[in-house]
Protein backbone atom coordinates (compact mmCIF):
# COMPACT_ATOMS: atom_id res chain seq x y z
CA UNK A 1 0.00 0.00 0.00
CA UNK A 2 1.33 3.75 -0.69
CA UNK A 3 -0.35 6.23 1.56
CA UNK A 4 -0.24 9.99 1.50
CA UNK A 5 -0.26 11.99 4.11
CA UNK A 6 0.25 16.12 4.05
CA UNK A 7 -1.83 18.80 4.85
CA UNK A 8 -1.28 21.34 7.71
CA UNK A 9 -2.52 19.46 10.66
CA UNK A 10 0.60 18.51 11.89
CA UNK A 11 -0.51 16.76 14.74
CA UNK A 12 -3.13 14.61 12.93
CA UNK A 13 -0.18 13.31 10.46
CA UNK A 14 1.98 12.64 13.15
CA UNK A 15 -1.19 10.52 14.78
CA UNK A 16 -1.98 8.80 11.93
CA UNK A 17 1.34 7.86 11.63
CA UNK A 18 1.66 6.53 15.07
CA UNK A 19 -1.76 4.68 13.60
CA UNK A 20 -0.03 2.86 11.08
CA UNK A 21 3.03 2.17 13.10
CA UNK A 22 1.23 0.22 15.84
CA UNK A 23 -0.69 -1.87 13.00
CA UNK A 24 2.38 -3.26 11.82
CA UNK A 25 3.37 -4.77 15.18
CA UNK A 26 6.21 -4.21 17.52
CA UNK A 27 8.48 -6.49 15.32
CA UNK A 28 8.32 -3.90 12.61
CA UNK A 29 8.85 -0.61 15.10
CA UNK A 30 13.01 -0.86 14.13
CA UNK A 31 14.17 -2.87 12.11
CA UNK A 32 11.68 -2.94 9.78
CA UNK A 33 10.88 0.42 9.50
CA UNK A 34 13.15 2.75 7.38
CA UNK A 35 12.43 6.59 7.13
CA UNK A 36 14.15 9.03 4.18
CA UNK A 37 14.17 12.63 5.40
CA UNK A 38 16.25 15.47 3.65
CA UNK A 39 17.28 16.10 0.05
CA UNK A 40 20.20 13.40 -0.81
CA UNK A 41 18.57 10.61 -1.74
CA UNK A 42 17.35 9.11 -5.29
CA UNK A 43 14.38 7.46 -6.37
CA UNK A 44 16.18 3.78 -6.99
CA UNK A 45 17.32 4.25 -2.81
CA UNK A 46 13.26 4.72 -1.87
CA UNK A 47 12.11 1.96 -4.44
CA UNK A 48 14.72 -0.54 -3.21
CA UNK A 49 13.59 0.03 0.62
CA UNK A 50 10.23 -0.52 -0.43
CA UNK A 51 11.09 -3.98 -2.04
CA UNK A 52 12.79 -5.39 0.37
CA UNK A 53 11.32 -8.21 2.49
CA UNK A 54 11.27 -7.74 6.24
CA UNK A 55 12.70 -9.24 8.62
CA UNK A 56 11.66 -11.74 10.88
CA UNK A 57 8.07 -10.02 10.73
CA UNK A 58 4.73 -10.21 8.63
CA UNK A 59 5.56 -6.15 7.25
CA UNK A 60 7.68 -3.48 6.63
CA UNK A 61 7.07 0.57 6.86
CA UNK A 62 9.36 3.10 4.41
CA UNK A 63 8.42 6.76 5.83
CA UNK A 64 9.62 9.70 3.27
CA UNK A 65 9.26 12.37 4.85
CA UNK A 66 9.24 16.32 2.97
CA UNK A 67 9.43 15.03 -0.73
CA UNK A 68 6.39 15.32 -2.01
CA UNK A 69 5.87 18.92 -0.40
CA UNK A 70 9.41 19.44 -2.44
CA UNK A 71 8.42 18.56 -4.82
CA UNK A 72 5.44 20.24 -6.03
CA UNK A 73 7.45 23.83 -4.65
CA UNK A 74 10.67 22.72 -7.22
CA UNK A 75 8.42 22.14 -10.21
CA UNK A 76 6.56 25.30 -9.68
CA UNK A 77 9.70 27.41 -8.96
CA UNK A 78 11.01 25.89 -11.92
CA UNK A 79 7.85 26.68 -14.49
CA UNK A 80 8.09 30.35 -12.93
CA UNK A 81 12.60 30.42 -13.45
CA UNK A 82 12.24 30.95 -9.91
CA UNK A 83 15.38 31.00 -7.21
CA UNK A 84 14.43 28.07 -5.56
CA UNK A 85 14.36 25.75 -8.84
CA UNK A 86 17.26 24.95 -8.56
CA UNK A 87 16.84 23.20 -4.52
CA UNK A 88 16.38 19.92 -5.30
CA UNK A 89 16.82 17.73 -8.64
CA UNK A 90 13.76 16.23 -9.97
CA UNK A 91 15.99 13.73 -12.71
CA UNK A 92 14.41 10.82 -12.01
CA UNK A 93 11.23 11.57 -9.86
CA UNK A 94 8.72 12.32 -12.53
CA UNK A 95 8.21 8.76 -13.17
CA UNK A 96 8.22 7.98 -9.74
CA UNK A 97 5.10 5.89 -9.97
CA UNK A 98 6.03 3.84 -12.59
CA UNK A 99 8.95 2.70 -10.14
CA UNK A 100 6.68 1.76 -7.47
CA UNK A 101 4.83 -0.61 -9.62
CA UNK A 102 3.95 -4.07 -7.80
CA UNK A 103 5.21 -3.43 -4.89
CA UNK A 104 5.13 -6.30 -2.33
CA UNK A 105 1.96 -6.43 0.08
CA UNK A 106 4.16 -6.88 2.96
CA UNK A 107 5.85 -3.26 2.26
CA UNK A 108 3.98 0.03 3.58
CA UNK A 109 5.08 3.22 1.82
CA UNK A 110 4.20 6.20 3.73
CA UNK A 111 4.84 9.95 2.17
CA UNK A 112 4.70 12.45 4.78
CA UNK A 113 4.29 15.76 4.19
CA UNK A 114 3.52 18.69 6.62
CA UNK A 115 2.83 22.11 5.66
CA UNK A 116 2.60 25.59 7.47
CA UNK A 117 -1.05 27.11 8.65
CA UNK A 118 -2.10 28.56 5.88
CA UNK A 119 -4.11 28.72 2.29
CA UNK A 120 -1.65 26.70 0.67
CA UNK A 121 -1.23 24.08 3.21
CA UNK A 122 -1.52 21.23 1.32
CA UNK A 123 -0.21 19.43 -1.84
CA UNK A 124 -1.83 20.27 -4.68
CA UNK A 125 -4.46 17.95 -6.35
CA UNK A 126 -3.19 17.92 -9.99
CA UNK A 127 0.92 18.69 -8.57
CA UNK A 128 3.62 16.74 -10.16
CA UNK A 129 3.87 14.98 -6.54
CA UNK A 130 0.58 13.66 -6.57
CA UNK A 131 0.58 12.74 -11.00
CA UNK A 132 3.81 10.79 -10.05
CA UNK A 133 2.27 8.63 -7.87
CA UNK A 134 -0.97 7.96 -9.78
CA UNK A 135 0.62 5.86 -11.85
CA UNK A 136 1.27 3.28 -9.20
CA UNK A 137 -0.88 0.44 -8.55
CA UNK A 138 -2.51 1.52 -5.20
CA UNK A 139 -2.27 5.25 -3.96
CA UNK A 140 -4.32 6.33 -0.82
CA UNK A 141 -4.39 10.16 -0.15
CA UNK A 142 -5.43 11.51 3.22
CA UNK A 143 -5.98 15.31 4.11
CA UNK A 144 -4.98 16.96 7.07
CA UNK A 145 -6.91 20.27 8.05
CA UNK A 146 -6.30 22.27 10.56
CA UNK A 147 -9.94 23.01 12.07
CA UNK A 148 -11.17 26.82 12.41
CA UNK A 149 -13.35 28.59 14.16
CA UNK A 150 -16.29 26.57 15.53
CA UNK A 151 -14.53 23.33 14.38
CA UNK A 152 -11.99 23.75 17.28
CA UNK A 153 -14.88 23.43 19.95
CA UNK A 154 -15.72 19.83 17.92
CA UNK A 155 -12.57 19.10 17.76
CA UNK A 156 -12.00 19.50 21.55
CA UNK A 157 -15.34 18.03 23.10
CA UNK A 158 -13.87 14.60 20.70
CA UNK A 159 -10.78 14.33 22.30
CA UNK A 160 -12.35 15.27 25.46
CA UNK A 161 -15.02 12.27 25.19
CA UNK A 162 -11.64 10.10 23.73
CA UNK A 163 -10.25 10.73 27.46
CA UNK A 164 -13.47 9.37 28.89
CA UNK A 165 -14.50 12.50 30.15
CA UNK A 166 -16.96 15.36 29.92
CA UNK A 167 -16.23 19.23 29.50
CA UNK A 168 -18.97 21.92 30.06
CA UNK A 169 -19.87 23.88 27.06
CA UNK A 170 -17.64 27.22 28.94
CA UNK A 171 -14.64 24.50 29.45
CA UNK A 172 -14.83 24.09 26.19
CA UNK A 173 -14.80 27.64 24.98
CA UNK A 174 -11.94 28.90 26.99
CA UNK A 175 -10.12 26.60 25.88
CA UNK A 176 -10.67 27.04 22.79
CA UNK A 177 -9.79 30.50 23.08
CA UNK A 178 -7.12 30.25 24.87
CA UNK A 179 -5.33 27.90 22.75
CA UNK A 180 -6.69 28.21 19.54
CA UNK A 181 -6.16 25.71 16.75
CA UNK A 182 -3.10 24.28 18.33
CA UNK A 183 -4.03 20.47 18.51
CA UNK A 184 -0.53 19.57 19.51
CA UNK A 185 -0.94 22.07 22.63
CA UNK A 186 -4.88 21.09 22.79
CA UNK A 187 -4.32 17.27 23.48
CA UNK A 188 -1.34 18.08 26.15
CA UNK A 189 -3.80 20.11 27.90
CA UNK A 190 -7.27 17.84 27.44
CA UNK A 191 -4.88 15.16 28.98
CA UNK A 192 -3.85 17.09 31.81
CA UNK A 193 -7.12 18.80 32.78
CA UNK A 194 -8.85 15.42 32.57
CA UNK A 195 -6.60 13.78 34.87
CA UNK A 196 -7.15 16.94 37.14
CA UNK A 197 -10.51 16.74 37.01
CA UNK A 198 -10.60 12.66 37.67
CA UNK A 199 -13.74 11.73 36.96
CA UNK A 200 -15.85 14.74 37.33
CA UNK A 201 -17.29 16.93 34.41
CA UNK A 202 -14.26 20.02 33.17
CA UNK A 203 -15.29 23.34 34.58
CA UNK A 204 -14.26 26.65 32.84
CA UNK A 205 -12.37 27.33 36.21
CA UNK A 206 -10.41 24.12 35.94
CA UNK A 207 -9.07 25.48 32.63
CA UNK A 208 -8.22 29.02 33.84
CA UNK A 209 -5.93 26.95 36.70
CA UNK A 210 -4.51 24.27 34.87
CA UNK A 211 -3.29 25.69 30.83
CA UNK A 212 -0.25 27.02 31.28
CA UNK A 213 0.16 29.52 28.35
CA UNK A 214 -2.96 31.61 29.09
CA UNK A 215 -1.18 34.75 28.88
CA UNK A 216 0.62 34.15 25.71
CA UNK A 217 -2.84 32.34 24.18
CA UNK A 218 -4.81 35.25 25.08
CA UNK A 219 -2.65 37.86 23.58
CA UNK A 220 -2.85 35.84 20.21
CA UNK A 221 -6.93 35.53 21.00
CA UNK A 222 -7.23 39.49 21.13
CA UNK A 223 -4.92 39.88 18.48
CA UNK A 224 -7.65 37.38 16.30
CA UNK A 225 -10.56 38.82 17.38
CA UNK A 226 -9.34 42.17 16.62
CA UNK A 227 -8.54 40.58 13.08
CA UNK A 228 -11.98 39.30 12.77
CA UNK A 229 -13.84 42.67 13.54
CA UNK A 230 -14.83 41.47 17.56
CA UNK A 231 -13.56 43.68 19.58
CA UNK A 232 -15.54 42.87 22.32
CA UNK A 233 -13.95 39.53 22.30
CA UNK A 234 -10.57 40.88 22.03
CA UNK A 235 -11.29 42.92 25.15
CA UNK A 236 -13.15 40.08 27.06
CA UNK A 237 -9.30 38.20 26.45
CA UNK A 238 -7.25 41.21 27.78
CA UNK A 239 -9.52 41.80 30.79
CA UNK A 240 -8.58 38.47 31.91
CA UNK A 241 -5.34 39.51 31.27
CA UNK A 242 -5.56 42.45 33.09
CA UNK A 243 -7.90 40.28 36.20
CA UNK A 244 -4.66 37.92 36.07
CA UNK A 245 -2.49 40.59 37.33
CA UNK A 246 -0.94 41.44 33.80
CA UNK A 247 -0.56 45.62 33.79
CA UNK A 248 -1.71 47.92 31.04
CA UNK A 249 1.97 48.40 30.20
CA UNK A 250 2.57 44.23 30.33
CA UNK A 251 -0.23 43.87 27.40
CA UNK A 252 0.48 47.30 25.32
CA UNK A 253 4.13 46.00 25.27
CA UNK A 254 2.64 42.30 24.04
CA UNK A 255 0.69 43.98 21.26
CA UNK A 256 3.34 46.22 20.11
CA UNK A 257 5.38 43.26 19.76
CA UNK A 258 3.40 40.87 18.20
CA UNK A 259 2.29 43.13 15.71
CA UNK A 260 6.22 43.49 14.64
CA UNK A 261 6.80 39.99 14.67
CA UNK A 262 3.79 39.19 11.86
CA UNK A 263 5.48 42.37 10.09
CA UNK A 264 8.78 40.76 9.54
CA UNK A 265 7.11 37.02 9.58
CA UNK A 266 5.32 38.46 6.92
CA UNK A 267 7.98 39.84 4.70
CA UNK A 268 10.45 36.74 5.59
CA UNK A 269 7.83 34.59 3.85
CA UNK A 270 7.05 36.44 1.15
CA UNK A 271 10.89 36.16 0.46
CA UNK A 272 10.82 32.54 0.44
CA UNK A 273 12.48 31.77 3.90
CA UNK A 274 10.93 28.40 5.77
CA UNK A 275 9.35 28.74 8.53
CA UNK A 276 12.41 26.99 10.99
CA UNK A 277 14.57 29.69 10.11
CA UNK A 278 11.82 32.39 10.15
CA UNK A 279 11.53 31.57 13.89
CA UNK A 280 15.21 32.02 14.26
CA UNK A 281 14.98 34.88 12.51
CA UNK A 282 12.44 36.93 14.85
CA UNK A 283 13.03 34.75 18.19
CA UNK A 284 10.60 32.76 18.02
CA UNK A 285 11.06 29.11 19.11
CA UNK A 286 7.57 27.69 21.05
CA UNK A 287 6.08 25.73 17.74
CA UNK A 288 2.51 27.16 18.69
CA UNK A 289 3.79 31.02 18.94
CA UNK A 290 5.57 30.24 15.81
CA UNK A 291 2.71 28.79 14.20
CA UNK A 292 0.41 31.03 15.29
CA UNK A 293 2.42 33.95 13.78
CA UNK A 294 2.82 32.61 10.81
CA UNK A 295 -0.88 31.88 10.48
CA UNK A 296 -1.94 35.50 11.41
CA UNK A 297 1.32 36.99 9.39
CA UNK A 298 -0.78 35.57 6.34
CA UNK A 299 -4.31 37.21 7.08
CA UNK A 300 -2.66 40.84 7.56
CA UNK A 301 -2.29 43.53 5.00
CA UNK A 302 1.04 44.94 5.06
CA UNK A 303 -0.71 48.53 5.06
CA UNK A 304 -2.87 47.08 8.34
CA UNK A 305 0.34 46.00 10.02
CA UNK A 306 1.95 49.12 9.16
CA UNK A 307 -1.03 51.45 10.37
CA UNK A 308 -1.64 48.99 13.20
CA UNK A 309 1.77 49.35 14.70
CA UNK A 310 1.92 53.06 14.66
CA UNK A 311 -1.89 53.06 16.51
CA UNK A 312 -0.22 51.20 19.48
CA UNK A 313 3.26 53.50 19.42
CA UNK A 314 0.49 56.42 19.61
CA UNK A 315 -1.31 54.39 22.56
CA UNK A 316 1.62 53.61 24.68
CA UNK A 317 2.35 57.09 24.39
CA UNK A 318 -0.82 58.66 24.89
CA UNK A 319 -0.68 55.61 28.08
CA UNK A 320 2.70 56.79 29.69
CA UNK A 321 2.33 60.71 29.37
CA UNK A 322 -1.20 60.27 31.69
CA UNK A 323 -3.58 61.35 28.84
CA UNK A 324 -5.38 58.53 29.34
CA UNK A 325 -5.40 56.04 31.93
CA UNK A 326 -5.67 52.13 32.72
CA UNK A 327 -9.08 49.90 30.65
CA UNK A 328 -9.88 53.07 28.47
CA UNK A 329 -6.19 52.91 26.88
CA UNK A 330 -6.89 49.00 25.72
CA UNK A 331 -10.25 50.46 24.77
CA UNK A 332 -9.37 52.82 22.36
CA UNK A 333 -6.89 51.12 20.49
CA UNK A 334 -8.82 48.08 20.15
CA UNK A 335 -11.48 50.07 19.06
CA UNK A 336 -9.09 51.75 16.50
CA UNK A 337 -7.56 48.44 15.18
CA UNK A 338 -10.37 46.64 14.91
CA UNK A 339 -12.06 49.31 12.94
CA UNK A 340 -8.71 50.21 10.44
CA UNK A 341 -9.49 48.45 7.14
Amino acid sequence: MIRVLHGDDEFGIDEAVRQIRASLGEDAAESNTVEFEGRNFKPGEVEAAARTVPFLADRRLVLVRGLLRRLDTTNAARGRGGPDSAQMSTSGWDNFGELLAGLPDTTELVFVDAFPTGPNGRLKDNGGAIRALRSSDTLDVSVFTTPRGRAVGDWIRARVMSEGVQASPSAVARLAELVGPNLRLLDQEVRKLSLYANGRVIESDDVELMVAPAREANIFAAVDAILERRPGMAMRALYQLLDDGASVQYILTMLTRQTRMLILARHLRERGVDEGEIGNRIGLRAAFALRKTLEQAGRFSHEYLASAHRGLGEADLSYKSGEVRDRVALEMIVARLSGMR
